[in-house]
């Protein structure tokens, strides 16, 4: 971080057990990350048909601002994944850059 070097270097068991670690946790959160921006795709695809000009444009009241209403947590939840694929990749990066490749 302030250009000094480790005090200790990882073995080779410990690299391969943090490859293997960092390895599932940005696999679960890249995931993650796809499965909640399907879900606001699908949200937002789901609201098309209520937009003026469409034939379900007269249940926008009652189905179309419900739809909308939804889109908006899912929009953050999708932000706040996406955040974490790129933190834990971040993560992972500068630990290899501070303790060398370990392979």
């Amino acid at each position: 971080m302030f250009n000094v070097e480790p005090q200790e270097q990882l073995t080779r068991q410990e690299a391969a057990e943090f490859e293997q670690h960092v390895t599932a946790r940005h696999k679960k959160m890249t995931n993650s990350a796809f499965w909640v921006g399907g879900l606001l795709l699908a949200n937002i695809l789901c609201l098309i048909p209520f937009l003026a000009g469409h034939s379900l444009h007269r249940y926008w009241e009652s189905i179309g601002r419900a739809l909308l209403v939804t889109a908006f947590p899912l929009f953050l939840w999708f932000v706040m994944r996406v955040g974490f694929v790129w933190s834990s990749w971040q993560s992972a990066r500068e630990t290899r850059k501070e303790f060398g490749d370990p392979l």
